[in-house]
């Protein structure tokens, strides 16, 4: 099977003869493509090449464009600042006169950064040949907005309830429709969206604030004819209810949450849950036998549609060793 069949195939309970290996690589892939981290994330061509040298070397089933969280960020027009070998972040673009006249409405082929991401997408369903699945990324609403806005400022404007937010989350939907039209237009099968800031602010502002536009943009995609993967980072425990239905078509459950528990929860739903081991735990400090038994304990927990992966990023100190022992306990 290819990875593409093998994972709608899963998708669909159906028998597969691997289970997909969902593991997201940033650093790795900087570092297969022999460039620093800031050249990985603003040369869709070296993405690329990382994406295809790792999807063949560890046995990743999807090819990704996920890199950075500050693609939309940078196109708003905030100032963004680019460590050689770390993460690019953000100078805060709104600010406590919550001035939203200071948001570009942007098209993603015009701005640099949004357009480098679409050619990525645009470079892997060239370079695949629709054998891999291209997972396109936009950030959610609620992180996208903590970016824009400061993560601590955020959190505060939501527990006040700021005025301002209702049409500070509708610019930033309209622009995450566009964002994601572009880069499906250009070939991505899923769109990643990553809403990590929903982790922090507990279940009652989640659903004020974040659960009507997840589900939107879930439902915009899906009208596209592209699958959603959720990526929320950190313990969403109090949230899982809720997230059946916003009706993604794969859950990222990161290591704090109860796999089994996740598992029950979105068994015969719409959504396949994909974890949910410790990144910075055995993957990275174990012996491949610990690896393998951390698999097999994932494995064990969830049901025919369950995808394996660590909980977030693999870290770019992990041993292969540990990477090519989690990937052959997949096979059957």
């Amino acid at each position: 099977m290819t990875s593409l069949e093998r994972l709608n195939a899963r998708l669909a309970g159906k028998p597969v003869d691997k289970i997909p290996n969902l593991n997201i690589f940033m650093s790795i892939i900087a570092r297969e493509a022999g460039v620093s981290y800031s050249g990985y994330v603003q040369d869709y061509r070296k993405l690329a090449e990382g994406n295809l040298i790792c999807a063949e070397k560890y046995g990743l089933d999807t090819v990704c464009v996920i890199s950075d969280p500050v693609r939309e960020t940078a196109a708003f027009g905030a100032k963004i600042t680019f460590p050689e070998n770390a993460v690019p972040y953000v100078e805060p673009l709104i600010t406590d006169d919550f001035d939203l006249s200071a948001l570009i409405r942007f098209d993603p082929l015009e701005s640099r950064r949004t357009l480098d991401r679409v050619r990525a997408c645009e470079l892997l369903r060239q370079k695949t040949g629709g054998d891999y699945p291209v997972i396109g990324w936009i950030e959610g609403c609620l992180a996208e907005a903590a970016d824009l806005r400061g993560v601590n400022d955020f959190l505060l404007d939501l527990a006040q309830e700021e005025e301002y937010l209702s049409d500070f989350f509708e610019i930033i939907f309209e622009q995450q429709k566009r964002f994601a039209k572009a880069q499906i237009d250009a070939g991505a099968d899923f769109m990643g969206v990553g809403n990590a800031v929903a982790s922090l602010i507990g279940p009652k502002l989640y659903q004020k604030y974040g659960l009507d536009y997840d589900k939107a943009i879930v439902d915009y995609i899906h009208s596209l004819g592209a699958r959603v993967k959720l990526h929320i980072c950190g313990d969403i425990t109090g949230l899982l209810e809720m997230l059946v239905t916003v009706g993604a078509d794969i859950l990222d459950i990161d290591w704090k949450v109860d796999f089994a528990r996740a598992a029950q929860v979105f068994k015969g739903t719409a959504t396949a849950v994909s974890g949910n081991f410790n990144p910075a735990g055995v993957i990275l400090l174990g012996n491949p036998e610990q690896v393998q038994a951390e698999v097999r304990r994932c494995i064990d927990q969830g049901t025919e549609t369950t995808l394996i992966a660590a909980g977030c990023e693999i870290s770019v100190n992990t041993p292969d060793n540990n990477l090519f022992a989690m990937d052959k306990m997949l096979y059957f």
